[in-house]
């Protein structure tokens, strides 16, 4: 699956209002914190998911020169909580990573090394600050992510992610400039210049009417421009007739009514939208009120209560949503989704059990298996070359059975192309749609592996690359 469906919707459009956080959003905590007295998981159980746990005592060392102290890894998790203008924007992401923070030092760290958290919270608007701090004080960046992640390149040594040296494992890359730069090992890769069209395969499959035309809305934003391209690519690979390609202001719109007439008019049984969910919910509200009968077909950051909440149950119902992480409704299905929730509530009773998490732990677990593999070929040291090259010979990579598998790789990896569909039934919740569990379309783990990878027109060799860079 392409994940740039996942990143740059679950992060970049969330500024509009998709990612408050339950809780404090504005949390000021700069470091990780201790879990409750007496409510630590078990720390022996050894696995997480169906892999081993990467955590546990050894001998690891740091590279001094890269990670200011030999005995302590110190990680930077980008994040944008205290924004201003959209207070706990991607706060799940450091949930996710101070749960697992929090977990791992129970079982004596990476290797017996402890883990200390930066908080690189940019705010939204100050990537520059953030990265003179991650530059200054941290080893490497897991785990997190910025909105405008294409502004670590500053061009100044004390804040520009190459001229300092600085290496990532994220929780997710927003903009191709970041997401196609070396130096950094996408746990979910996305690329910009391919996307898988699978799931259009399969919707042309259960719904053969209906899924054979098509309209595109979107926010207009420059960053957009190239997620609505890959929709339109992954579209028309299949023949689908794309009836129309229609915008809207990325803030929102005070009446839904007259966009809606538009996509009505263009006589298209299914609607891709990009976007965040208050305005999809107040979009498909104003269809449903006129009568549209079509079905949205969304991206995974529509996987979210508020579309239903604010378009109402009985108009959400039928919406379908693509994604490659197994459901949390399946928790009881899928020992990784059940851990992860164990974990987070346990650790982070206030944390907020969102996608974008399950995005971080998949890359902190990506990290940790890393760092072991290096400390191996590399007589117990940790360098961050060596922890990207060992990154990237990772693959089938599914963390522990968090989400379907995928490629890790340089330049933003490969793509995977299995996906489950879900849809909102008739009570408000989700439920599985595709692939049925057990039918002759699940590829085993309960993803429809189907499709190929299309090219994307002019959206080649978007990333920011250092020549110098082995990796």
């Amino acid at each position: 699956m392409n994940q740039r469906w996942i990143a740059a919707l679950t992060a970049l459009m969330l500024v509009a209002g998709a990612c408050s956080a339950k809780g404090d959003a504005a949390d000021e905590v700069s470091d990780t914190e201790p879990a409750p007295a007496g409510s630590s998981v078990d720390a022996d159980v050894g696995s997480f998911g169906d892999i081993e746990s990467p955590c546990g005592e050894g001998d690891l060392v740091v590279d001094v020169d890269e990670g200011h102290t030999a005995d302590t890894l110190r990680i930077g998790v980008p994040n944008d909580r205290s924004s201003d203008i959209r207070p706990g924007l991607n706060k799940e992401i450091w949930d996710a990573s101070n749960a697992f923070v929090q977990w791992c030092n129970d079982q004596g760290g990476i290797g017996g090394l402890p883990i200390e958290i930066i908080d690189l919270d940019a705010a939204l608007l100050e990537i520059e600050s953030a990265m003179t701090r991650s530059c200054a004080e941290a080893f490497m960046m897991v785990g997190g992510g910025w909105v405008q992640d294409n502004l670590i390149f500053s061009g100044k040594p004390e804040s520009d992610f190459h001229l300092c040296g600085m290496a990532d494992i994220p929780a997710i890359s927003v903009t191709p400039q970041k997401g196609e730069s070396n130096g950094s090992i996408q746990p979910l890769p996305h690329v910009s210049d391919a996307t898988p069209n699978g799931w259009v395969e399969t919707m042309l499959e259960l719904e053969p009417e209906k899924a054979k035309t098509a309209v595109e809305v979107w926010g207009d934003i420059p960053a957009m421009d190239s997620i609505k391209d890959e929709d339109i690519a992954a579209l028309e690979s299949k023949g689908v007739d794309v009836r129309g390609v229609l915008n809207y202001p990325i803030t929102g719109l005070t009446d839904w009514t007259p966009l809606a007439q538009q996509v009505i008019d263009t006589g298209a049984g299914t609607l891709s939208f990009l976007g965040e969910p208050t305005n999809l919910g107040s979009l498909l509200l104003a269809l449903r009120n006129q009568g549209w009968d079509g079905i949205p077909v969304l991206t995974t950051n529509m996987y979210d209560q508020t579309v239903i909440e604010v378009a109402g149950a009985e108009n959400a119902e039928g919406m379908i949503v693509r994604t490659a992480f197994h459901p949390f409704e399946e928790a009881d299905q899928w020992p990784a989704i059940e851990q992860f929730t164990e974990i987070l509530n346990t650790y982070v009773p206030d944390g907020k059990q969102a996608l974008l998490g399950m995005h971080s732990f998949s890359a902190w677990l990506l990290f940790a298996e890393a760092a072991n593999a290096c400390g191996e070929a590399n007589d117990s040291v940790l360098t961050r070359n060596c922890i990207l090259e060992a990154a990237a010979e990772v693959d089938d990579w599914t963390a522990g059975g968090l989400h379907a598998p995928v490629d890790p790789g340089p330049r933003g990896g490969t793509p995977g192309t299995c996906l489950t569909l879900l849809v909102v039934n008739s009570e408000g919740g989700f439920e599985r749609l595709d692939p049925k569990i057990g039918s002759d379309e699940d590829s085993g783990s309960g993803f429809r592996c189907n499709g190929e990878l299309v090219e994307v027109p002019g959206a080649a060799d978007l990333g920011v690359v250092d020549p110098d860079r082995p990796i």
